[in-house]
């Protein structure tokens, strides 16, 4: 498995993970910049945090609804994990995140449904060649997109959209691929908060892990695929 996993970095490059390793150190010094020079109005403006626990509550909610428009449009999910447990820690942050980051998708594929010529142009005719991916393994194809670090997550969304993969596949390989990495920016974005060198460490190892996992998931379809298995499942 080593070996093979290994290969499939060598034929992808590494240039996927390193893109990934840069956002997580610009992240960092992002928030490290916030809480270094005491952005109060920032804070208090996304957080609510002087209006009491109603007004707590509606940052929760603007912060839901400007993710899912910001992943809808291509901006990357793991940022609105990491802020989403920056300013509303850890648990509360990953679930809004998770929230953020599904109705984003939403938003993009059906607006693809909805509007098939525009969101053509954005995928450059890619509409085939995705309904031909996605027609067979439309859960585990998801999962393995959502989990390594590589290509759009705005036009995996479109090009889903616009071929018409069948929704509810689509959606829980969605989520069950976001969630690792938003678990992971998500206890990024509050070590940072809170200043935790180990936890910022063991959010990065984790981030590396959960590559690894989708590359694993990656090797196995591939196996499966060139075997003719009938499987539902990789091995």
């Amino acid at each position: 498995m080593v070996n093979r996993m290994a290969m499939a970095f060598s034929r992808m490059g590494l240039k996927p993970l390193l893109r990934g390793l840069i956002l997580v150190g610009l992240l960092i010094i992002a928030g490290y910049l916030v809480r270094q020079y005491e952005f109060r109005e920032l804070l208090d403006l996304i957080s609510f945090s002087a209006s009491g626990d109603v007004g707590w509550l509606h940052g929760q909610l603007a912060y839901v609804v400007l993710g899912a428009f910001f992943t809808a449009v291509g901006g990357p999910r793991q940022a609105v994990g990491f802020f989403a447990a920056y300013f509303f820690g850890f648990t509360p942050g990953t679930a809004l995140a998770m929230l953020a980051s599904t109705l984003g998708c939403l938003l993009a594929y059906f607006f693809a449904r909805l509007f098939h010529d525009t969101a053509e142009r954005f995928i450059r005719g890619r509409v085939e060649v995705a309904r031909r991916i996605w027609a067979r393994d439309t859960f585990w194809v998801t999962l393995i997109l959502r989990l390594l670090p590589v290509g759009s997550n705005v036009l995996a969304n479109l090009a889903a959209g616009a071929s018409k993969v069948p929704f509810l596949p689509f959606l829980a390989g969605s989520v069950t691929g976001y969630l690792p990495q938003t678990v992971v920016f998500a206890l990024l974005g509050a070590g940072v908060n809170i200043g935790s060198t180990t936890q910022v460490a063991i959010s990065v190892a984790l981030f590396v892990a959960s590559t690894l996992l989708g590359l694993s998931i990656y090797v196995r379809y591939r196996r499966r695929l060139r075997n003719g298995a009938d499987t539902d499942t990789p091995e």
